[in-house]
C-alpha cells in the first residue's frame, strides 16, 4: 500500500478515536427516548471498533508492527480475557458478553475500553495530538455549561419540549453525579492551567468561564467526593507552585515568567474545606432557586462488602459473570433492606464501579484490575520523576496524571458513567504515549511481510482482527436499534388496543435485532393488556373472542418462557411468568393456578427478602378466592416490610369482600398512619369512608391527599364529590371548575357541575374500593370562598 494510503488510514483512525471522545461528552440524541448512558456507549463503542478497523487497515499495509517491550500491555490484555472466561460462568452468556444497553461492566465494554489505552498509546506520541485532546476536553466542557446554563435560564422545553427526551437528568453527562465529577476533574484542569501555563487572553477567558461556572454547578450538586478530589490537587498545585515562587520556569512554548502566587490554588482549596464542613447550606438554598434533583444511590459500603462476601464463597475466581451485580443484589441483599426507602430497587451496581466488578467477575477480575492501575500508578511516579529532573514544568505529564489519579479514584470510590471511565483508560494511554515518545519505555519494530511464513500468519490475524471489528459494530449498531424500538414501545400511552398493537409491533422488532429478557418481559404484558381489552369489549362475537383469547394466550406464555431462557437468574423473569398465569386464572384457564405457584416460587428463591413477590402470592390467592391463604402471604410480606401500605390494601379489599367495611376502614387509617406524605393511600381512604356514607371523614382524608399532591386529578375530583354530599356545594364547585379548565371537554365534569346548578340532576358517583390513579396533570391550587 502506498505510504500515502497508509498515512491516510493512520489519520482517520485518530480523527475518529478524538472525534469520537469529543462528542461523547456532549452527545445525546434529540426528540427519541433513550437515557443518555446508552447514546453515549453506542457512540463509544462504535467509534473505537472503527478506528480500531482503520488503524489495522494501516498496520496491513504497511507491513508492520512497533511493539512495546513494556508488560503494561499485556496487562491490559489480561483484563478483557479475565472477563471472557468469567462470562462463561454467567447465568446468562449475552449479557456478560454485550449487556442489555452498553452498561460498564460487560466483556464487551471492558474490551472496548482496552482498546481504548491501546490506541492512546499509540496515537498519543506525538505532542501535537495530545494538545488535541486537552483542547478537545475544555471544548466540551464549555459546550455543556452553556447548554445547561441555556437549560435552566430559558429551558430546551419553551422552545421544544420533546427536545430534550431522553435526558432524564438535565444535563448531557448523565447524572447529577456524572456532571459533578466530570466538572470537578475539567476545573481542576484549569486550576492547573491558570496556574501553570500561559496563554492568550481568550484562552484565559475560556478557562476562567470553564472555572467559575464549574465551581457553581459544583456548589449546587455538592458531592463530597468531587470536592475531596479538587481539594486534594488543589493543595498539590499549591505547594508545588509555592515551591518554585522564587524561581524562573520555563513554560509550554519556551515563553520564560517569574512564578506568581498560586490564589486560584488556594480559592479552590478553601471552597473544598469549606462545601466538605457546610453540610449542604449553601447548595440547599441554591437549590430553592435552581430546580436541580439527584437520585444517584448505591448500596453502601458494607452492604455491598456482604454481598461480596457470599458472591466469592459461592464464585471465588471468575465470579457470577460480568454484569451480574443485579442478580447477586436480589439473591443476596439483608433482609433490613425492605424497611428502607430502597426496598424496591434492584441495583445493578454496588458501592463502587470496581467493587461492582469483584462481586460480578470474582477474584481474578478484580487482580487483573488492580494489577493494571498500580502499573499505570508506578509509570505515573516514574513520568513524575522526569518532569521534576529539570526546570522545564512538563504541562503535559503532570495534566495527564491528574486525569489518570482523579479518575481512577473515582472508579475505585464511585460508579462513573462512561465518560469518565474512557477518561481513564484514556489518560493511562497517553501517559504510555509519553514515556515512549521521551524513550523511557522501549518499542520494537517487527515485520511481517518479508517472510512468506510470518507474512501469512500475520495477515490471517489481521484480517480475522479486522472481522471482529467489523462484527462488532454490527452488533452494536443492532443493539442500539432494538433501543430505539424498546424505549419507543414504553413511550405508548398503551390505552387502546391500536396502541398496543403498535407497541407489539415495536417489541417485536427490539427482539429481531436483540434478545433481551425485558424486551420478553414487556411484550407479554402488552399482551395481557390486549387480552383484557378484548374481554371487556362486549361487541365482539363469543366465539371471535375465545379464538382471539387463545392466540394471546399462547403469545403471552410463550414470551414469558423466551425471558426466562434469557436469563433465568433474573427473579423479575418468573415474576412476570406468575403474573401472566395468574392473569390466566379468571378465564379460567386449565393449569394457570398451579403455574403461577410454580413461577411466583422459583422468583422467591432468586429474591427472598422482596415483597413485592409475596404480595403477588398474596393476590394469587385472592384471585382464587382463598382469602385465609391470601392472609397469610400478606403477613409475610408485612413482616418482611411492616409498612407495606399495598399489602395493606389488598387486606383492605379482603375486608370489603368478606363485608366486613368498618375493619377496612381501620386498615386503610393504619395505613396512613406508616405513610403520612403517601397521597395515594389518603385517596384511597377517602374513597373507603365516601363509599361507607362518612363524608366528613372522606373530604378529611382527601383534603390530605390534594395537600401532597395538587396534580392528583381523581383526588379532586372524588373531594368535590365528598363536598357536595355534605352539603359544601360551593366547595365543590371550585373543584369541578378548576379539574374543568384542565379538561374542557370532559363530560362527566359538565355533568358534576350542572348538578350543581341544577340540584334536579343527578351525577352517578361510582363506587371505588382500591382505586390506581389513572391521570395526573398541572393544577392551580383552589381557593376557597
Amino acid at each position: 500500500m502506498e505510504s500515502k494510503k497508509i498515512e491516510f488510514f493512520n489519520s482517520l483512525s485518530f480523527i475518529t478515536f478524538i472525534s469520537t471522545l469529543f462528542v461523547s461528552i456532549f452527545f445525546f440524541i434529540p426528540f427519541v427516548p433513550i437515557n443518555l448512558s446508552a447514546s453515549k456507549g453506542f457512540l463509544v463503542f462504535i467509534g473505537i471498533t472503527l478506528s480500531i478497523f482503520f488503524w489495522l487497515i494501516s498496520r496491513l499495509g504497511e507491513g508492520k508492527f512497533v511493539i512495546s517491550k513494556d508488560r503494561i500491555f499485556l496487562f491490559a490484555g489480561i483484563i478483557p480475557l479475565v472477563f471472557l472466561i468469567s462470562s462463561f460462568f454467567s447465568s446468562s452468556l449475552y449479557l456478560s458478553l454485550f449487556g442489555n444497553g452498553f452498561e460498564v461492566g460487560t466483556f464487551g465494554s471492558i474490551l472496548i475500553m482496552s482498546c481504548i489505552f491501546f490506541l492512546s498509546s499509540i496515537h498519543f506520541q506525538k505532542e501535537k495530538n495530545i494538545w488535541i485532546f486537552f483542547a478537545s476536553l475544555f471544548i466540551g466542557s464549555i459546550i455543556i455549561l452553556i447548554f445547561e446554563l441555556f437549560n435552566i435560564f430559558i429551558g430546551f422545553d419553551k422552545i421544544s419540549p420533546t427536545f430534550l427526551l431522553g435526558i432524564s437528568s438535565g444535563n448531557l453527562i448523565g447524572t447529577w453525579s456524572d456532571f459533578a465529577l466530570f466538572l470537578g476533574l475539567i476545573v481542576t484542569l484549569s486550576i492547573f492551567t491558570i496556574e501553570f501555563l500561559k496563554t492568550s487572553k481568550f484562552l484565559l477567558i475560556a478557562q476562567y468561564f470553564v472555572l467559575i461556572f464549574g465551581f457553581i454547578f459544583l456548589i449546587i450538586i455538592n458531592m463530597p467526593l468531587v470536592w475531596v478530589l479538587v481539594g486534594m490537587f488543589s493543595i498539590a498545585i499549591f505547594i508545588y507552585k509555592v515551591s518554585l515562587q522564587n524561581k524562573t520556569i520555563e513554560i509550554v512554548g519556551n515563553i520564560k515568567s517569574k512564578n506568581k502566587f498560586p490564589f486560584i490554588a488556594l480559592v479552590s482549596i478553601l471552597l473544598s474545606i469549606f462545601f466538605l464542613v457546610s453540610n449542604n447550606l449553601v447548595s440547599s438554598f441554591l437549590l430553592n432557586y435552581i430546580n436541580i434533583s439527584n437520585n444517584d444511590v448505591y448500596p453502601s459500603f458494607v452492604t455491598t462488602s456482604q454481598i461480596a462476601y457470599k458472591s466469592i464463597i459461592q464464585n471465588p475466581l471468575f465470579g457470577t459473570g460480568p454484569n451480574t451485580f443485579i442478580t447477586d443484589w436480589s439473591l443476596w441483599k439483608p433482609s433490613d433492606i425492605a424497611q428502607t426507602a430502597y426496598w424496591n430497587i434492584d441495583f445493578s451496581n454496588g458501592f463502587s464501579l470496581l467493587y461492582t466488578l469483584l462481586v460480578s467477575t470474582g477474584i481474578l477480575g478484580l487482580l487483573s484490575l488492580l494489577l493494571f492501575i498500580v502499573t499505570i500508578f508506578i509509570k505515573g511516579v516514574k513520568s513524575l520523576k522526569i518532569a521534576l529532573s529539570n526546570t522545564v514544568s512538563n504541562y503535559f505529564i503532570f495534566s495527564t496524571l491528574i486525569i489518570i489519579i482523579y479518575s481512577w479514584v473515582s472508579i475505585i470510590s464511585y460508579n462513573p458513567n462512561i465518560i469518565i471511565v474512557s477518561l481513564a483508560f484514556v489518560s493511562s494511554g497517553i501517559l504510555i504515549g509519553i514515556l515512549i515518545h521521551k524513550k523511557v519505555i522501549q518499542v520494537k519494530q517487527v515485520s511481517f511481510l518479508n517472510e512468506n511464513h510470518n507474512s501469512f500468519i500475520s495477515i490471517f490475524i489481521l484480517m480475522i482482527l479486522m472481522i471482529g471489528a467489523l462484527s462488532l459494530t454490527y452488533i452494536y449498531v443492532e443493539k442500539f436499534s432494538s433501543i430505539i424500538y424498546f424505549s419507543s414501545s414504553l413511550n405508548n400511552d398503551n390505552t387502546t388496543l391500536k396502541s398496543l398493537s403498535s407497541s407489539e409491533k415495536m417489541l417485536s422488532n427490539a427482539i429481531f435485532l436483540d434478545k433481551n429478557d425485558a424486551y420478553y418481559r414487556s411484550l407479554s404484558g402488552v399482551y395481557i393488556k390486549e387480552m383484557s381489552m378484548i374481554v371487556s369489549d362486549k361487541t365482539i362475537a363469543p366465539d371471535v373472542l375465545k379464538s382471539n383469547l387463545q392466540i394471546l394466550i399462547n403469545k403471552a406464555q410463550q414470551s414469558s418462557q423466551l425471558a426466562i431462557n434469557q436469563n433465568p437468574k433474573n427473579y423479575l423473569n418468573y415474576l412476570n411468568q406468575g403474573d401472566v398465569y395468574s392473569s390466566f386464572v379468571l378465564l379460567p384457564v386449565d393449569g394457570s393456578y398451579e403455574k403461577a405457584v410454580a413461577s411466583y416460587d422459583k422468583a422467591l428463591k432468586l429474591a427472598p427478602y422482596n415483597p413485592n413477590i409475596l404480595l403477588a402470592k398474596a393476590s394469587l390467592e385472592f384471585i382464587n378466592k382463598n382469602n385465609p391463604g391470601a392472609r397469610d402471604f400478606i403477613k409475610q410480606a408485612l413482616n418482611l416490610k411492616n409498612n407495606y401500605t399495598d399489602a395493606i390494601f389488598l387486606l383492605v379489599q379482603i375486608e370489603i369482600n368478606e363485608g366486613n367495611m368498618p375493619e377496612a376502614i381501620k386498615q386503610a387509617e393504619y395505613a396512613s398512619s406508616l405513610s403520612p406524605n403517601d397521597a395515594t393511600v389518603f385517596f384511597r381512604l377517602g374513597l373507603l369512608r365516601y363509599n361507607n356514607s362518612d363524608y366528613a371523614g372522606s373530604i378529611s382524608a382527601l383534603e390530605r391527599a390534594v395537600t401532597l399532591d395538587n396534580t392528583y386529578v381523581n383526588a379532586h375530583y372524588f373531594l368535590g364529590q365528598a363536598y357536595q354530599k355534605a352539603g359544601r356545594t360551593d366547595d365543590a364547585l371550585i373543584q369541578y371548575k378548576m379539574l374543568n379548565n384542565a379538561f374542557p371537554n370532559n363530560q362527566v365534569l359538565k355533568d358534576a357541575i350542572n348538578s350543581i346548578s341544577s340540584p334536579v340532576t343527578t351525577v352517578q358517583t361510582p363506587s371505588v374500593t382500591n382505586p390506581t390513579i389513572t391521570k395526573k396533570v398541572k393544577l392551580p391550587l383552589p381557593t376557597k370562598k
